[in-house]
């Protein structure tokens, strides 16, 4: 538990004890227990006042009853649920990431000895350096000839198995995808876990539905469900939503303005792509674990199921990331560099939208009417409401990759 100062840098003996510790945590099982609670909650949507956390929380306040304090409904249960799973797959996507810059770039540099648990401490603390420098890594021949010997077992090596094949470039596609997610700037996606963590800087809903649709209102004003519902209609987000400010880093030498950004949020491909990217990382723990503890005894967590697929893109398809507007012009003045846009899992396109012909529709179907709300809407209702302040947007030609 304790381990004495001997000087600046650690000797070969402190560094044998820390990645001791270190390799003998069980990551796989941490992130299986956080999926695992967040279905959990999601299902039963109750409050759980048994058991030893919640009576010592009740006598810690001593209160007697947490309904007198924990005041929430369903909608701010999916919204925990919603944001909480996003924030756990951007975890799993950064420890992945962190990892295989440890066991594939190396030391500290000025690290006189070889410790895994302050290489992955002491690494590049500004995340797109973190990211930029695996990607490199990963891209490059050696990183490519090399990247089995992470996440497979030696013998795998010795006795090849087409399940190995495919559980290589089922994990090689996680890690590319988990490098993309730290170093995605077309809808900052990495910016939204540190707004969540810090301050809690977001606006999440579970009452917007935005659709684009060819078909515009009637002279009096209405539109049919079907515009909106049937096959012509492209659903952008019909989920949970998280909105936060993002100012851009420079671009052309020049100050951004400030950018709203909404992702949109589905829990249960949040949750399965946290899975992936947990399983890869404990493949990949694995095998440095029974590196560094070669020739001795230890209590390892296991080598986990070899995750034969889904890759990101069977997963995830084209489906819709998010979209990002300005909110404030240039600070210096100027023309705006970054265009109003949608990104999906293939890309981003830019939107024009038009503010000064923005418009509010009531939507009809053959039977009843269904009345539109200025910005509320119930749960079941908000999925057909259409607010008078938000202005039609229509894709254009422009698209950054």
């Amino acid at each position: 538990m304790f381990i004495k100062a001997e000087g600046p840098q650690l000797t070969p003996d402190q560094a044998r004890d820390l990645d001791d510790a270190y390799f003998t945590s069980r990551p796989l099982e941490y992130y299986s227990a956080r999926i695992a609670s967040l279905i959990a909650v999601a299902e039963s949507g109750e409050r759980n006042r048994s058991g030893d956390v919640g009576a010592a929380f009740l006598a810690a306040l001593e209160i007697d009853d947490e309904a007198k304090i924990l005041d929430f409904d369903g909608s701010d249960r999916r919204l925990q649920v919603a944001t909480d799973s996003l924030a756990v797959r951007q975890h799993a996507a950064e420890a992945l990431v962190r990892l295989y810059h440890s066991v594939a770039i190396g030391r500290v540099p000025g690290d006189t000895a070889a410790c895994m648990w302050v290489a992955i401490s002491d690494g590049p603390v500004a995340v797109r350096e973190l990211a930029n420098q695996a990607a490199e890594r990963l891209a490059s021949d050696d990183g490519r000839q090399t990247f089995w010997t992470l996440v497979l077992p030696s013998e795998a090596g010795e006795k090849p198995a087409p399940e190995n094949d495919v559980a290589l470039n089922v994990m090689g596609a996680w890690l590319q995808y988990a490098i993309l997610l730290l170093q995605r700037d077309d809808v900052s996606v990495n910016v939204a876990g540190n707004k969540i963590k810090h301050g809690l800087a977001v606006r999440s809903r579970d009452d917007v539905r935005l659709v684009f649709t060819k078909q515009p209102p009637s002279s009096d004003g209405t539109m049919p469900l079907s515009a909106v519902s049937g096959p012509g209609a492209i659903d952008i987000f019909s989920s949970e939503t998280l909105s936060y400010l993002v100012r851009p880093s420079r671009q052309n030498g020049r100050k951004q303005p400030l950018e709203l950004t909404t992702l949109s949020l589905v829990p249960a491909m949040l949750l399965a792509e946290t899975w992936m990217l947990a399983a890869t990382h404990a493949a990949m723990f694995y095998i440095a674990a029974t590196q560094h503890f070669a020739g001795r005894k230890a209590s390892l967590p296991k080598y986990p199921s070899l995750p034969l697929g889904p890759t990101p893109q069977q997963l995830l398809g084209d489906s819709v990331i998010g979209m990002r507007f300005p909110v404030t012009t240039p600070p210096n003045g100027g023309p705006v560099d970054r265009f109003a846009g949608l990104a999906s899992q293939l890309g981003f396109a830019s939107l024009e939208i038009d503010f000064e012909n923005k418009t509010s529709v009531e939507l009809v179907n053959d039977t009843h009417t269904i009345e539109s709300e200025k910005h509320t809407a119930s749960p079941d209702e908000g999925k057909l409401s259409v607010s008078d302040d938000v202005p039609i947007a229509e894709p254009t030609k422009h698209s950054e990759s």
